[in-house]
């Protein structure tokens, strides 16, 4: 029969090589390490740079990751992003256009649902996906 050190010992010797293992792997046992690069339109993000500052949007958004009154668009693109409803989604296409037409649908967690609702029916459908292409930018 084992003494209760050498029980000890085996349960020292189990952790410290499943944190060797956790270690050296960069601390991401299970996940995923690879990422999808954005490939962007760099003429379509340029045109929606330029209409995200003709419209205002930067007074808002930031794009340096600075707080503001809504969320900054640094690293938006592809991130996921908790809701004052508390749920969770991920900024996809999708998603950041859905923000632009219907903000008030999906508002972040910490902000207020003060965005103007009027941007689906102001703006064209290129304007719009200039705006995405943009913000897609900001994350690549």
């Amino acid at each position: 029969m084992r003494s209760w050190w050498e029980a000890v010992l085996a349960l020292a010797v189990v952790l410290a090589l499943g944190a060797g293992l956790f270690f050296f792997s960069g601390g991401t046992l299970g996940q995923s390490t690879t990422t999808t690069p954005v490939v962007v339109d760099t003429e379509a993000a340029a045109r929606g740079e330029a209409l995200a500052t003709q419209l205002g949007c930067l007074a808002c958004h930031s794009t340096d990751g600075t707080p503001g009154v809504g969320p900054t668009w640094k690293g938006l693109a592809g991130s996921s992003r908790p809701l004052a409803s508390g749920e969770s989604v991920v900024a996809d296409d999708a998603y950041l256009l859905n923000s632009i037409v219907e903000p008030a649908e999906q508002v972040v967690a910490g902000f207020d649902p003060i965005m103007p609702p009027d941007y689906g029916e102001t703006l064209s459908e290129q304007e719009i996906s200039d705006l995405v292409e943009y913000i897609r930018s900001l994350s690549s």
